[in-house]
């Protein structure tokens, strides 16, 4: 008796909670398979909108750096975990995007952000080029080039750069309203970053993604199979620059400023690390990533700040020692990043209380 309970139970529960088998491309393509999985996404997008109205002014800005940093990660996560091709040149798309966009900022902000984001996938595309004939550590080394190269023109190239001391933004403006705090604009953040996380994970699961994923896993056994590894990379190297450039934009309109200090080659690390940590091949990868790098150093920050002013030298010296200890030892302990750690904890939640 208890046990044809409980498989009812069971049963009546997969039926309406768990992941359905997708048999068919648009099921595969879907956002939220089950009614569990459509609320929770309700739910998260209501949270998102009343973020400002929830907590103070340093949390929110915070957040808003995050959201941007997530936006940047995801473009590099489609890069490197969607079609294989290594980068070292993140944080030069971003500068890109930062700087046309300082050029139509106010109330032409949007517009300058989306003018970030074109001019830097063009530019994407012709860094692609040299992964038509160079790949693996070749390919990063190009990219880390192409780094450099953007640093020195950042700073020469004064007309349009304002070099050294960079260049000031008003605060952007929507509808006439001014967005000059954090509270205010991040509401501009989500409308750029809800969109782009929905069609990268729509993307991924295209037959433009699979093509991506072919040359990822074997780009000559794509190439036999049908794959045009021309279009392919280049069309993932303007993707992860139009992304990369969007998040410059930004965080430009957040800064109210840009320098070539803000685009440093330790920020393409960092962007990467957020892939590595974050899971790479998903859109939920980069989220995780961004929260993990962004977000331990503002904890170990307090944490620092709770020893009082005499040790805070002493250890702040550490702060960095422990961030990257923290992420050397998690990626030994999940080599497949938070992605793979969530994967272990929802497959147990399942199948909670039954041990299968």
């Amino acid at each position: 008796m208890f046990f044809e309970l409980a498989k009812t139970l069971t049963d009546a529960y997969s039926r309406r909670f768990a992941r359905a088998v997708r048999e068919s491309y648009a099921a595969d393509e879907a956002y939220a398979s089950t009614p569990l999985g459509r609320a929770g996404l309700a739910i998260l997008l209501l949270a998102l909108l009343a973020v400002p109205l929830l907590l103070p002014g340093y949390p929110v800005y915070v957040l808003t750096l995050v959201a941007i940093a997530a936006i940047g990660a995801l473009g590099l996560n489609l890069l490197v975990g969607g079609a294989g091709q290594i980068s070292l040149g993140q944080a030069a798309f971003l500068g890109v995007g930062a700087y046309a966009a300082s050029h139509l900022a106010g109330p032409l902000a949007p517009l300058g952000i989306l003018l970030g984001g074109v001019v830097a996938a063009a530019i994407g595309v012709v860094l692609g080029l040299p992964s038509l004939r160079i790949k693996g550590v070749y390919l990063a080394i190009a990219t880390m080039a192409f780094q450099f190269l953007a640093l020195w023109v950042f700073n020469n190239w004064e007309p349009v750069t304002g070099g050294i001391r960079g260049r000031n933004l008003p605060p952007a403006e929507v509808l006439g309203l001014e967005l000059d705090r954090a509270e205010r604009l991040w509401y501009l953040v989500l409308a750029f970053a809800v969109p782009l996380f929905f069609y990268g994970k729509r993307l991924l699961a295209t037959r433009a993604g699979r093509a991506w994923f072919a040359v990822r896993d074997n780009d000559l056994s794509a190439q036999v199979a049908g794959v045009n590894l021309t279009l392919a990379k280049l069309s993932a190297f303007a993707l992860s620059a139009f992304y990369a450039g969007i998040a410059g934009g930004l965080l430009a309109n957040l800064y109210r400023s840009v320098t070539p200090e803000y685009f440093l080659f330790g920020i393409s690390v960092q962007y990467l690390a957020m892939v590595i940590v974050g899971g790479a091949g998903t859109v939920l990868g980069a989220v995780l990533g961004a929260v993990f790098v962004m977000l331990i150093p503002e904890l170990l920050n307090a944490v620092v700040g709770a020893f009082g002013p005499e040790y805070a030298a002493l250890l702040a010296a550490w702060r960095n020692v422990v961030f990257g200890g923290l992420i050397l030892l998690f990626l030994i302990l999940e080599p497949l990043g938070l992605v793979g750690l969530w994967g272990r904890i929802r497959a147990y939640l399942r199948t909670w209380p039954l041990p299968y």
